[in-house]
């Protein structure tokens, strides 16, 4: 085992989880969807090596509204996210990462 010691400067978790139809989750209200924006946009932007965007199983807090998402190391925690309020995640990210640097 070796230890990574290379830390971005966010690291975004986006619950991607899969239950069977008719049980809330991440998959049926397009948490698939927001993963993969959010991925795609950290490549596009040149920014996956400052920010870091996986996905995961269930974070716990299922419904049918929207996805759940991670910022890390803010420790912000948000549910019922829609894709059509990704571009405020993306600004978030953009507007912290230029106060850091």
């Amino acid at each position: 085992m070796q230890q990574i010691t290379y830390k971005p400067l966010k690291h975004i978790l986006v619950c991607t989880n899969e239950r069977e139809q008719g049980k809330d989750c991440c998959s049926h209200v397009k948490g698939y969807e927001i993963f993969r924006e959010l991925k795609d946009w950290a490549k596009s932007s040149g920014l996956s090596s400052k920010v870091w965007v996986t996905r995961t199983g269930c974070l716990g807090f299922c419904n049918n509204v929207g996805a759940t998402v991670v910022i890390y190391p803010d420790e912000l925690w948000f549910k019922q996210v829609k894709k059509e309020e990704v571009q405020k995640i993306k600004d978030f990210i953009l507007d912290s990462i230029n106060k850091a640097l």
